[in-house]
């Protein structure tokens, strides 16, 4: 077994659904897997990074779970929630690549309410703060220009909308678009990030587009889920094993302890 101190990072990875999971699993070429609280979870040791992958079932109150204990009993560093995801954006395209920010649990309030408890109904990833470090926009410029290279698309920044609903419709997808100022729509992302929030541990979301949230979603969802995650995880891979999610952490990490 590993010493703990050659081990320089703990990453957690949420993945929903089975084939996010097996997608993962692949592209990143995890191993040693075994059941954990009644989850599948993958793993490897590379770099001095260790890295979990977890089937964690869809849903927020699954996923809460499991990110409860990869940072509680797994004792990871950073999660990272992963898996496919709507676009409310028209920018947006099949295939393309997510880093959201600010996660919005939309699925609680009707809209006019929201702004109310916005506070209460926004969880924010680390995006923000490792990218506001001296020199680290740069450093992640250059990721993303690899990341693109690689899976073909285009990788953004922007925020999510999180409810247990299908966004399927274009009055639906509009409102989230215009009254939250969101990009992409899911299930999870907000109960992995609020849980990390409330840890304070270090989280991100990345997620690939799969559908167009309107009306042909779900059909949409079955003919492009299988590529989006293929080039999902070849970002992810290409952000942990590249160095470049190293990178941002330590030169934050400096930054904060000065």
């Amino acid at each position: 077994m590993l010493k703990n101190e050659s081990v320089k990072y703990r990453v957690g990875i949420i993945c929903p659904v089975s084939r996010e999971y097996e997608a993962c699993k692949k592209r990143l070429e995890l191993g040693e897997e075994t059941v954990y609280n009644k989850k599948k979870i993958a793993r490897a040791f590379k770099n001095g990074i260790m890295i979990t992958a977890v089937s964690a079932g869809f849903g927020k109150i699954n996923c809460a779970c499991a990110a409860g204990w990869l940072i509680g009993d797994l004792k990871c560093d950073i999660l990272i929630d992963s898996g496919s995801a709507g676009a409310l954006d028209e920018r947006c395209a099949i295939g393309d690549i997510v880093f959201s920010e600010a996660v919005y649990e939309y699925d609680m309030l009707p809209v006019e309410k929201f702004k109310k408890f916005k506070s209460e109904l926004t969880s924010v990833t680390s995006l923000e703060e490792l990218t506001a470090v001296e020199g680290s926009a740069d450093i992640f410029a250059r990721y993303v220009k690899l990341a693109e290279a690689a899976s073909g698309g285009t990788v953004f920044k922007g925020n999510c909308a999180c409810g247990e609903k299908d966004v399927n419709s274009a009055r639906l997808k509009e409102t989230l678009k215009n009254s939250y100022g969101c990009m992409i729509c899911d299930w999870e992302s907000s109960a992995v990030v609020k849980t990390a929030n409330l840890r304070s541990a270090d989280c991100l979301s990345i997620r690939s587009v799969s559908d167009h949230a309107d009306e042909n979603m779900m059909k949409d969802y079955r003919a492009n889920a299988d590529g989006a995650l293929d080039k999902l995880y070849e970002a992810v891979a290409i952000f942990i094993y590249g160095g470049w999610m190293q990178k941002l952490f330590e030169r934050k990490n400096s930054f904060f302890s000065i």
